[in-house]
């Protein structure tokens, strides 16, 4: 049986981006164990997005860029569409926890998956008081 996880886009940067980043080997660790089966990452459609975005801003060349992307995409993660009822239960959360939406987005997903939020953005997340657990890399 596997386990069900949701990941935020600051935890999938870890697996590409390397350089000095803390949490670098949980986050690999999680990646590998989703790859070899024993573990289901999902997160919302919004995440290659925010890698795309976070890519374009780090100056890498563009080839590489794409060959990240690939990666991305070859993980196989699985991506959740964001409806409009989840929009309204991630700007009931983003208001209550004052965080960007896009931030709340991955809390909502977790919260109806039922399963744990792991995230290397202490800033938006550390301190939340919510039903689903949240852990910090």
């Amino acid at each position: 049986m596997s386990i069900q996880v949701v990941v935020d886009s600051c935890v999938a940067y870890k697996w590409f981006y390397k350089e000095d980043e803390t949490g670098l080997k949980e986050a690999e660790e999680l990646l590998r164990s989703h790859l070899e089966g024993t573990r289901i990452i999902s997160a919302p459609t919004i995440l290659p997005v925010e890698i795309a975005n976070t890519l374009l801003h780090s100056q890498l060349p563009l080839e590489q860029t794409n060959e990240i992307l690939d990666l991305l995409e070859s993980a196989r993660l699985l991506l959740y569409y964001t409806g409009t009822g989840q929009l309204q239960r991630t700007s009931q959360l983003a208001r209550k926890h004052r965080v960007a939406i896009y931030d709340a987005l991955f809390l909502a997903l977790a919260e109806e998956l039922r399963c744990p939020l792991i995230t290397a953005d202490r800033k938006a997340f550390a301190g939340i008081d919510t039903p689903v657990e949240i852990r910090l890399l």
